[in-house]
């Protein structure tokens, strides 16, 4: 609860918001990843998402739900949380966790040196623990966000802290996690990038999480694109590696 409170905190201290128009917009999407996570046996997530995004001003609002389907020893959840349990692989599917976000922008470039965001995120733990969907629990983030336009480039930095919630026999570690990473234009249609994305280790037996990912975008048009991407791990708290696609907006 205390970083509810953080969160709420800054997110009420930060820039207010200037005049514009309201924009809705509704993505989705198809992921699909396998890795071991320090098991004998793998695990396969279809991951299907489901994301609504509502802009006012500075400010965004997001919520997004899932439906998963997983096979392997239910000891590791979609994210790479380890579990008590597991045993003989099994296929299950679900609902996933809730999550929400507000973000603030702090900074806008064409004033500033470049963009600032500041935003806080709760995971609700809807998803259904026992059958390893997720943990049971809420966690709580606080992220800032950084981009600058460099002609065709964009750099951009993300740098978070999450609240874990503990589920029954496992004791988390609050954790610092990241992303740095560019992207590139080559054209009104193409763009391109890449990052790299790290997480502490969650408890003291396990490892950080440590991923690259290449993605690809598309301009459909003006309001439309898509995402073309595949990820691969470095370490066993991270998938082997995942391919998948995203369309936003929808609408």
């Amino acid at each position: 609860m205390r970083g509810f409170t953080l969160i709420i905190a800054m997110l009420a201290i930060s820039a207010a918001a200037h005049a514009a128009d309201d924009k809705l917009s509704l993505s989705t999407g198809l992921d699909y990843s396998v890795g071991d996570y320090g098991d004998t046996q793998d695990t396969e997530t279809w991951f299907l998402p489901v994301n609504l995004k509502y802009k006012h001003g500075r400010y965004t609002f997001r919520f997004g739900t899932s439906y998963l389907w997983m096979r392997g020893p239910l000891s590791i959840t979609p994210e790479g949380e380890p579990l008590t349990g597991g045993g003989v692989a099994k296929m299950v599917h679900g609902a996933g966790d809730v999550t929400t976000s507000l973000g603030a922008n702090i900074l806008d470039e064409e004033q500033a040196v470049l963009d600032l965001d500041l935003v806080g995120k709760i995971k609700f733990g809807t998803a259904d623990a026992s059958k390893a969907l997720g943990t049971g629990k809420n966690d709580y983030s606080l992220q800032a966000s950084l981009y600058k336009t460099l002609g065709s480039w964009g750099p951009y930095l993300d740098l978070g802290y999450r609240w874990k919630g503990d589920p029954a026999g496992v004791n988390y570690r609050n954790v610092w996690y990241g992303t740095v990473g560019a992207s590139y234009r080559f054209s009104k249609l193409w763009s391109a990038g890449a990052d790299y994305s790290w997480r502490d280790k969650l408890t003291a037996t396990s490892e950080p999480v440590s991923e690259a990912t290449v993605y690809a975008n598309f301009r459909i048009s003006d309001d439309n694109r898509l995402n073309l991407y595949g990820t691969t791990g470095f370490s066993d708290t991270s998938a082997d590696w995942g391919i998948g696609l995203t369309a936003t907006p929808l609408f």
